[in-house]
Order: structure tokens, then C-alpha cells, then sequence
């Protein structure tokens, strides 16, 4: 990765072919941009590839997380980074992010690729949010945010790791994040969005494998595809596979023959 390097901007990180088919990568709870990082450096060979921070997290971090500023975060950097039509490549909170993007902006979205967003929060967001308050109270954001460096640094490969704890965790936007969850129907959001949709799980990731059917038919225009040995965290769990799938959407789109 060291001799990789993408355009730094405020809020988000840009690399590739200028021409090329634009992909947007939208990071999961409490992580950052820097989630792409290992994407990013692999994708944008052949793809024009972006990656944002949400507000309440990363360089955003000082700004309150609500989906409608998340939506607007994700239209800003299209918007500045002048790269049009997107596949959109959302994991956890970024593919419900994707998802309400997707349906306000349609014009933006050329297609969508959601991992481990298939859990309907209407039934569990303000429990997880208050789960999260009292975590953060009772076990203290310093300690978590140590058993999160343990465990980037058992699962990642060291440099990636280092890249990820550099760039910090937002553990104090969860209980924002879940709230905000709670309150809105994604499902119905995906069925009012036209375009393709690819659904991609992790093969352990139980809670999002339950509700991947319900989600799958919400779609106009959808597939599933499931990554083996993998959980919640796929993307970064098993990233050659994570990656061909993203390619091969992104291809699809280019050429749709």
C-alpha cells in the first residue's frame, strides 16, 4: 500500500481513471473512510473510486449523524468530485445510507452494493441505541476503543490495521446512528429505487443473513451473492472476494450487455 496513493480532500479520498465508471464507498458504524482503504487501492486500476466520510465520524466527526445529512454528505462528494453516475458500495450503516440515497437521488445512483444491511432496525434500533449509550457509559469509550484496536490488529493485515486505528473510531455516534435507524423503512426505500442491486453477505453473519430474503424482494432489479468464510465484516474478512464481486457489478454497469 505504500506506494499507493489516492487524492486527499476534506472529507474524502479519490483515485483512478478520471473517464472511468465511478464506484462511492460508504463506511459502516463508528469506522471511517479508511474502511476502503485495501478497496480503493485494488478498484481503482479500472474504476474511478471514492470513499466519504459520514457525518459523526472521521473528518466529520464533530457533526451530529442524521440520515438526511448523510444523504446530503454522500451527494456533496459526488457532486465535488465530479464523478456523475455511481455504483454506490455501502457496508452496515453505509448500505442503509446507500439505500436512502439511492431513493432520493436516484439521477446518482447506477446501482447499489449492500453488505451486512439487511436487519430491518425498526424492531431493534432504539434498543441498540440505548445499548450503546449504556456501553459507552459503563464501559467507557477509551476501553472500547482498545478492544477495537485488538481486535483490527488480530483480524487485518498489519499495515491495513495501522491504517485503520490511525484513522480513528467514532464509538460515540452509535447511539445517533441506531436512533436514526430505528425511525425509518429502508425496505420501502429500495422498493421505490429502479436501478440493480446486488446484496452481499458474509456467510456467518447471521443476523443479516435472516433478513437478506425480505430485503432481496424489496429490490426492482436485485441478486444476492453470499461470501464464504466471512461475517459481518466481509469487505474486510475476505477482500479478494468482496472485491471481484464489486468489480463484476461495477463491469456490468459499464457494459450492460
Amino acid at each position: 500500500m505504500a506506494a499507493w496513493q489516492a487524492e486527499r480532500r476534506p472529507f474524502y479520498d479519490l483515485a483512478g481513471p478520471t473517464s472511468a465508471r465511478a464506484i462511492v464507498f460508504i463506511h459502516g458504524a463508528a469506522w471511517t473512510r479508511a474502511e476502503w482503504l485495501a478497496k480503493m487501492q485494488t478498484l481503482a486500476d479500472e474504476f474511478r473510486a471514492l470513499a466519504l466520510d459520514l457525518p459523526g465520524h472521521g473528518a466529520r466527526a464533530a457533526e451530529p449523524f442524521r440520515l438526511d445529512g448523510a444523504i446530503h454528505a454522500v451527494m456533496e462528494a459526488i457532486e465535488q468530485a465530479g464523478v456523475g453516475h455511481t455504483l454506490l458500495v455501502g457496508h452496515s450503516l453505509g448500505g442503509y445510507v446507500a439505500m436512502a440515497h439511492a431513493a432520493a437521488h436516484p439521477e446518482q445512483a447506477a446501482g447499489l452494493v449492500l453488505s451486512g444491511s439487511s436487519v430491518d432496525y425498526r424492531l431493534l434500533g432504539l434498543v441498540s441505541s440505548l445499548d450503546a449509550s449504556l456501553s459507552l457509559s459503563v464501559v467507557g469509550e477509551r476501553r472500547i476503543l482498545a478492544m477495537q484496536e485488538k481486535t483490527v490488529r488480530g483480524t487485518l493485515p498489519p499495515e491495513l490495521a495501522e491504517a485503520q486505528i490511525a484513522a480513528g473510531f467514532s464509538f460515540g455516534a452509535l447511539p445517533a446512528v441506531y436512533r436514526e435507524l430505528a425511525r425509518h423503512d429502508f425496505r420501502a426505500m429500495l422498493r421505490s429505487y429502479p436501478g440493480p442491486t446486488l446484496i452481499l453477505n458474509g456467510a456467518r453473519d447471521r443476523p443479516n443473513r435472516r433478513g437478506e430474503r425480505k430485503l432481496l424482494t424489496a429490490c426492482q432489479h436485485g441478486r444476492l451473492a453470499i461470501i464464504a468464510g466471512a461475517g459481518h465484516a466481509c469487505n474486510l474478512e475476505q477482500p479478494d472476494a468482496f472485491s471481484a464481486e464489486v468489480r463484476a457489478m461495477a463491469e456490468r454497469l459499464a457494459d450492460p450487455r
